[in-house]
């Protein structure tokens, strides 16, 4: 049992196992690796891998953790694909689903996500060539993927590169890096299936929403703007579900910096929602990228930016943050340039946050994003 603790200039902590477990997943070996870590010796290590027959450059949990799903990045044919997790170290293939649509076969499987409540739907969508589409999948029994039982349509210029359910289920949202647009879709409560609703430009030309997350209380939306390299603040209108800009956004590089020689990468709220992280990459192997965090009010504004920090490396194609499901203070990075996942702690007053952990896994694939199983 988790017992939350608030501590006066603590951050917020939630008491469990010293160790934790993280799955991760790679851009060009057919491997997922999981990961210990141990949040009292500050030790990463890697105690499983687990062969696969394509890689996936984007993997999701299900809402009970008993399903891994994944895109099929080394796919011949474009495709998502299921496991089931018996634990950490028992990762045992399900199914594959092709991408279907109107999408051409040299597009790739980018991202992937699933609802939290019934009927458990899956979501998923391509990037790169001919992407202007998406697919809805079901679930069996057991949460492995079922069937393609809806194709998406965007533009014919788009590229959706993630998506994000608000808590209740009832509308996702869409960053579409290629068209510099923010789409909502309202969800189907009985199918999971998805109606559209609206489509908003970016804030600006170049600006190319690339990630969003929602607030648990689904007032706001964060933009991760990877052209930018900003966050950018939506209000969410309660009843129609289509955000709109405050005309609020927040830098990930310094000043002095050219947005050009980078392109931000993830936006991801902590544990308790207190927290909003960012991240940006360089992209050039020998321009570091950048973690941020913001401090967020009680209704789900961005009430300051805390920190921008340098990572220690470009990221590559990743420098994706993960926030742990169990505590504010420890969140994941991976590092696919080089090759490793690190582990970076939270000050307890939020305002500074430094590695503590890492793991290098040097087999020319990893590291791709990475999810906390416990």
């Amino acid at each position: 049992m988790h017992i939350f603790l608030i501590v006066a200039s603590l951050i917020p902590i939630f008491v469990s196992a010293t160790t934790h477990q993280l799955i991760v997943g790679s851009f060009g070996t057919n491997f997922l690796y999981t990961l210990e870590f141990d949040d009292e010796a500050l030790t990463l290590d890697l105690i499983y891998t687990t062969n696969t027959s394509i890689s996936s450059s984007w993997i999701a949990l299900s809402y009970d953790k008993k399903n891994l799903y994944g895109t099929g990045w080394g796919s011949s044919t474009p495709s998502f694909v299921s496991y089931a997790l018996g634990g950490g170290t028992n990762i045992q293939y399900s199914t594959t689903l092709p991408l279907g649509g109107n999408c051409s076969s040299t597009t790739k499987p980018i991202f992937i996500v699933a609802e939290t409540k019934k009927p458990y739907t899956v979501y998923g969508v391509p990037f790169g060539g001919s992407a202007g589409c998406g697919s809805v999948m079901s679930v069996d029994k057991n949460g492995a993927l079922n069937q393609v039982i809806q194709n998406l349509t965007y533009l014919s210029t788009s590229g959706v590169h993630g998506m994000a359910l608000n808590a209740e289920n009832t509308f996702i949202y869409s960053a579409d890096d290629s068209a510099n647009s923010i789409w909502t879709h309202a969800v189907d409560p009985t199918s999971g299936e998805l109606e559209f609703v609206s489509r908003l430009g970016g804030p600006s030309t170049g600006s190319d929403p690339r990630h969003v997350a929602i607030h648990p209380n689904g007032k706001y939306l964060y933009v991760l703007l990877e052209g930018s390299s900003q966050v950018a603040l939506y209000s969410i209108d309660p009843s129609s579900g289509i955000p709109s800009y405050t005309n609020i956004t927040y830098p990930l590089i310094p000043s002095s910096a050219l947005a050009s020689d980078y392109w931000a990468d993830e936006v991801m709220l902590s544990a308790s929602s207190k927290y909003l992280w960012a991240t940006n990459r360089g992209r050039s192997n020998t321009t570091l990228g950048y973690i941020s965090a913001f401090l967020l009010a009680n209704d789900g504004s961005i009430s300051k930016q805390l920190f921008l920090t340098e990572t220690t490396n470009s990221g590559g194609s990743a420098n994706a943050v993960a926030t742990s499901d169990f505590s504010d203070e420890w969140v994941a990075l991976t590092d696919s340039s080089v090759g490793f996942v690190q582990i970076w702690r939270l000050s307890g007053n939020g305002t500074v946050a430094k590695v503590v952990a890492q793991l290098n896994i040097h087999d020319g694939g990893c590291c791709a994003n990475a999810v906390w199983y416990s």
